[in-house]
């Protein structure tokens, strides 16, 4: 005759009902649903190359590869060398601004360039404002860092130290408008009233106006403290980009490089 183990039959009920609530917990841990990360503005792909994610208006982080020498296209020339200036104690600021002087006399060359400016490893003290006012004339230094070539600003103007000056001889011809009631950051594409009215390879200028009621929208009409003319007025925060229409599709206009700020139909 075999008697049942009472406590034996309460450690097995016991052992049970603590795997049965271990197997629910984990069953309701396996359903719990897997959260969805939005995608990153800017990230590297399995690839190795960047990639970027646009918001709802088609804004994205710009594109920048295209800054540099000749839109980043062409590497940067080896341009010979004209005049050595070398280092001495005291403002250099003269002795810098007569051999930029100097190679900007010179014949320009079919490559566009007349020659380089290049300054010794040391620090240069510049008071005032080196200024380069022909093309094709090149500020060159012999290295970067504690070992290389440092100008230093010893003056007290907050102006820059080094200033690109040309002509204000730029010709406009009749404003086309962009139709577009909203063209995104980043974008390279357009469509504008007439597309006839431009050709491939044309050098355009695209503007971005700063009105009042942009103004007032983004709250820099006023800064406060009671002085009212510190706030921007109309038209004085126009953006203006310069490109080269590489495709004309009707009045579908294609520009080498992206714009940097949005374009807005009701702020025009």
């Amino acid at each position: 005759m075999l008697v049942k183990n009472q406590k034996y039959e309460q450690v097995k009920l016991k052992l049970m009902l603590v795997l049965i609530i271990a197997l629910s917990s984990f069953s309701v841990f396996a359903q719990k649903p897997k959260v969805i990360e939005p995608p990153k503005p800017i990230f590297k792909g399995e690839d190795g190359k960047m990639y970027y994610t646009a918001d709802s208006l088609g804004n994205r982080i710009p594109d920048f590869s295209h800054a540099g020498y000749m839109g980043g296209d062409n590497t940067i020339p080896m341009v010979t060398i004209k005049v050595v200036v070398p280092i001495k104690e005291g403002d250099a600021t003269l002795r810098i601004q007569s051999a930029l002087n100097y190679v900007a006399k010179l014949p320009i060359g079919k490559d566009g360039l007349r020659g380089a400016v290049l300054l010794e490893k040391g620090t240069y003290k510049v008071s005032g404002v080196l200024k380069i006012d022909a093309s094709g004339v090149v500020l060159r230094g012999s290295g970067m860092g504690n070992a290389g070539t440092l100008i230093l600003a010893s003056g007290l103007d907050r102006i820059g130290v080094i200033r690109m000056l040309g002509l204000a001889n730029r010709s406009n011809d009749t404003e086309i408008a962009v139709t577009d009631s909203y063209v995104p950051v980043n974008a390279v594409q357009f469509a504008v009233t007439n597309g006839a009215t431009f050709k491939v390879g044309d050098q355009i200028v695209i503007k971005r106006p700063s009105p009042k009621n942009w103004i007032d929208a983004i709250g820099t009409d006023h800064f406060g403290g009671g002085l009212t003319s510190l706030g921007w007025k109309p038209n004085q925060r126009d953006i203006f980009w310069d490109r080269k229409i590489t495709s004309i599709k009707g009045n579908q206009i294609t520009i080498d490089a992206p714009i940097t700020t949005a374009i807005e139909a009701k702020y025009q």
